[in-house]
Order: structure tokens, then sequence, then C-alpha cells
């Protein structure tokens, strides 16, 4: 693993390959980082820092309405119907008992152009596909490492 601000692959843990990696660096200023995947780089602010850019949080969400769209547009693709248009929102309620969670996620989905029928069948493939709805709605784990030191609890 590389040092601080570094962007070399992380160690895989298990010994495989990752389906996406993103890298965090710090900035100059306090509260503000830079985040990159592949070739994309993206400005975030702490939500403490009370910064402009976007939170950690509203990355989350951000992540779960952009597979949203890609699914449903894929799904309307391949099964032929001819969608006009996808509007996504997405919310979260943080612990009101264990601010460290969010108590609440709702995923609200407005697809124009296609019948309901067709749009609860490709909300029906959303659900079954999607890694970050499952994530959220399941859980996964979580593998933790420190200056190349698994961090145990």
């Amino acid at each position: 693993m590389s040092a601080a601000g570094g962007t070399d692959t992380p160690v895989t843990g298990s010994g495989t390959e990752h389906d996406a990696v993103v890298t965090g660096t710090v900035t100059t200023e306090t509260g503000r980082f830079v985040v990159s995947a592949r070739s994309n780089h993206l400005v975030t602010d702490s939500r403490l820092a009370g910064g402009e850019a976007v939170h950690a949080g509203e990355l989350l969400l951000a992540a779960l309405t952009s597979c949203a769209m890609a699914n449903f547009e894929h799904n309307a693709k391949e099964d032929g119907l001819q969608i006009d248009g996808i509007v996504t929102r997405a919310a979260h309620t943080r612990g009101t008992v264990d601010p460290t969670r969010y108590d609440r996620t709702v995923l609200e989905i407005e697809v124009s152009g296609v019948e309901y029928e067709d749009a609860f069948a490709l909300g029906r493939k959303f659900v079954a596909a999607c890694p970050i709805y499952n994530t959220i709605k399941r859980g996964s784990g979580i593998e933790l490492t420190i200056n190349g030191r698994l961090f145990t609890e």
C-alpha cells in the first residue's frame, strides 16, 4: 500500500481482484478531499466542514441513483421498451439512536413513457441485480486496513 496521498492499487486482502477502486487524498484545505476513480477526479467536502462540494453520504446516494438509472435504461432497451426519461431521488436519515449509520434510505424512481406494469417489471430487475441497492438493503461487512495492517475492533 502506498504512503498517504499515493495512488497505488490497494492490497486486495484475500488475493481477489476488485470490481472498482477509488482513491481519496486530502487537500491543503481542511475538510476538502479529492477522490479518483480510474482517470476521473471529484472534489468532495466533509459535511462537518460545511463546504460546497458533495459530501460522502451524498456520494452513497449518487451511486444508488446512478445504478438505478443505468439498470432501468439497460433493461428497457433489452426488453424493447422506449422510455422517455428517468428521474431518481434518493435520501437517507442519519440514525437517531446510533448516528454511525443511516436508519432509513429512500429511493424514488419515476419512469416516463412506459406503462406502470413495465416500470414495475424494470424495478424487479433492478432490485435483483444492483449491488449498491442490495448492499444498502442487506449490508456486506467491511475489511479495514490501516498502514497496511488489518484493523480489528
